[in-house]
């Protein structure tokens, strides 16, 4: 009986901390530092392996009750947080805007001409103005190589024209502030890193941080000066 009371506390406290626990792995694997919240939505479904712990202690409960021992603390936990679990685990499939496919980078080095890394982690996060795409070289070689090309390609530039800058939102500036290289494409007039004063007309943003091997690009805004 002794026995059963422990093990009925062990999987209380591992119910318990299950929401907590499993949301952390999800931060640590997701890279919030370099995708965003996307990064961790992107793994949320890590939090669907805990749900076993929750339904066990709900089995332990209704063991302990046939035993006529203490079970509703097993009964309370379960039912708070295998919820939890369940609806933070379902983001991953809730968010129709975002993906994690190469598509929209194949797409960015298509209109621009700009060859970008081969192996990159991505996500994409689409809105009615614009696409938001983060991306990490995940191999040292590719890094590397992509690097020896920026290097060798005029095309990229440390600073831009602030008048580009005005052009990006305020979220945007604000994560490109660590970024090493940038380049700038009108794609509607076909020019690189120039401001054009034009009343409409949709660009490709592109920003490379060489210290955490991450790309960001905003696509197809429509600049409404």
């Amino acid at each position: 009986m002794k026995k059963n009371i422990i093990i009925a506390n062990i999987i209380f406290y591992m119910t318990l901390i299950s929401p907590v626990v499993s949301f952390s792995l999800s931060c640590l694997i997701g890279e919030p530092s370099i995708f965003g919240v996307a990064g961790i939505v992107r793994y949320s479904w890590i939090m669907w392996l805990f749900i076993p712990i929750g339904i066990l202690s709900i089995i332990v409960a209704l063991n302990q009750k046939k035993n006529n021992q203490n079970h509703k603390k097993n009964i309370i936990i379960a039912f708070v947080c295998l919820p939890i679990l369940m609806l933070f685990g379902s983001y991953r499939f809730i968010f129709s805007n975002v993906s994690y496919d190469t598509n929209s980078i194949l797409n960015v080095e298509e209109k621009t001409k700009i060859e970008l890394p081969d192996n990159i982690k991505v996500v994409t996060i689409e809105s009615e103005s614009y696409i938001e795409i983060y991306a990490k070289v995940i191999e040292d070689e590719s890094k590397n190589d992509f690097e020896t090309k920026i290097s060798n390609n005029p095309l990229w530039q440390k600073e831009l024209d602030a008048d580009i800058l005005l052009l990006l939102p305020i979220n945007v500036l604000y994560e490109i502030k660590t970024f090493d290289y940038f380049v700038f494409y009108n794609v509607t007039y076909d020019e690189y890193n120039k401001y054009s004063s034009k009343e409409e007309y949709k660009f490709i943003y592109i920003a490379y941080d060489k210290e955490k091997q991450r790309l960001f690009v905003l696509n197809s805004i429509k600049n409404g000066n």
